[in-house]
């Protein structure tokens, strides 16, 4: 693989373990401040303006990236198989394979999950996860569309 594929796909992986991350932490803010039972001592206040900024930015290229490799994807193929030449290794193809599935199952889950416990449970207690979750489903259908080669329109 060229060294432009190693470093994109490796600032690709650095964005969504910092999306993972922000989300993980404020959905433990959320569950903290209205449980009953915290222990760890998150405050609304433990999710900086930093994060909150950092989740909003890194989401939307997160997504970005999600919904532009679903659109130059053929429906049926899989996601980035463009990057492999004829002559790649059968261990390259299905690693390549197993890393972008991976990819798009953390994005789906960590969004689903933003989507659950901001706007469906939370709505008024963390506004940055619940902005993201409401983006997220808005970018998710947007991903399937793109993947699908469905028009809203209805032209194919």
């Amino acid at each position: 693989m060229s060294t432009k594929i190693l470093f994109g796909g490796a600032i690709a992986l650095i964005l969504l373990g910092l999306y993972v991350y922000l989300v993980v932490y404020a959905v433990m803010v959320v569950l903290c401040v209205t449980g009953t039972n915290c222990t760890s001592g998150l405050t609304l206040e433990s999710f900086t303006r930093g994060m909150a900024s950092g989740l909003a930015t890194i989401g939307g290229l997160v997504s970005a990236l999600v919904i532009a490799e679903l659109a130059i994807t053929k429906p049926g193929a899989a996601p980035a198989a463009r990057l492999l030449t004829t002559s790649s290794s059968q261990g390259s193809q299905s690693s390549l394979k197993v890393v972008t599935f991976s990819y798009l199952a953390v994005w789906l889950l960590t969004g689903l999950t933003a989507y659950i416990v901001g706007p469906l449970q939370h709505e008024e207690t963390l506004r940055p996860l619940t902005d993201l979750g409401q983006s997220w489903l808005g970018l998710a259908v947007a991903a399937g569309y793109a993947y699908l080669g469905i028009n809203p329109n209805g032209d194919s």
